[in-house]
């Protein structure tokens, strides 16, 4: 299995595409030129996509979406149940920023809790409402990773000033993954890779003043 990350010009968000020989998932598709450029890349490898992964369906994270299951009819988008309102809505911050989210329908909505396998690969998805309220992370335990989304960044964390963000929420969610076993290499949406336990030691969510 071979994880790559491409990066948004406008947000600089992370997009990571994980293939895992014929069969590939995406993480955040975040707009359409992400769209295009993984399509390209996977067609070298002899690859296509099964599985959409969202971690939030704000703008940024989900613009290319709509492109991305163009491309690949086949493939099943994967959100939680609260993202719904967000794709819908002004809450994924779309139109506030100028950037039109194009209409999609995830095809298996989340709570949190849940394990599946797609591409060869399993997740296990835990739910971290606080930047948003659909947020959730997914793990592959047997890969030592997770995609965090807007949760957990390298040395701080995802802002709680937008709609339905909350501090207290977001520090109950980090307290969720900083209590798993171990240590994983943590994917964000957003700037570098960091690990479970650097952020444990270092991240300032769990020792800031809450206002």
């Amino acid at each position: 299995m071979q994880i790559y990350q491409e990066t948004s010009s406008m947000m600089h968000t992370n997009t990571y595409f994980a293939v895992e020989g014929e069969s590939a998932i995406v993480v955040d598709p975040g707009d359409n030129i992400c769209a295009e450029t993984i399509k390209l890349k996977l067609d070298a490898l002899g690859a296509r996509v099964k599985a959409i992964l969202i971690t939030h369906a704000h703008f940024d994270h989900i613009a290319g979406v709509a492109r991305l299951k163009a491309l690949y009819e086949s493939a099943k988008v994967y959100a939680h149940r609260e993202s719904v309102e967000y794709i819908r809505g002004k809450k994924n911050l779309g139109k506030y920023m100028g950037v039109k989210v194009e209409p999609f329908e995830p095809d298996v909505l989340l709570e949190g809790g849940e394990r599946f396998n797609v591409a060869g690969l399993e997740f296990d998805v835990i739910y971290t409402p606080g930047h948003s309220k659909d947020g959730v992370c997914y793990i592959m335990k047997d890969e030592g990773k997770i995609f965090t989304g807007d949760t957990i960044f390298f040395k701080t964390y995802g802002r709680t000033d937008l709609f339905d963000g909350d501090i207290v929420t977001l520090r109950q969610s980090a307290k969720k993954l900083f209590e798993l076993e171990g240590d994983y290499q943590l994917l964000p949406g957003h700037g570098e890779a960091t690990t479970l336990d650097f952020e444990r030691k270092n991240n300032p969510i769990l020792w800031e003043d809450e206002d």
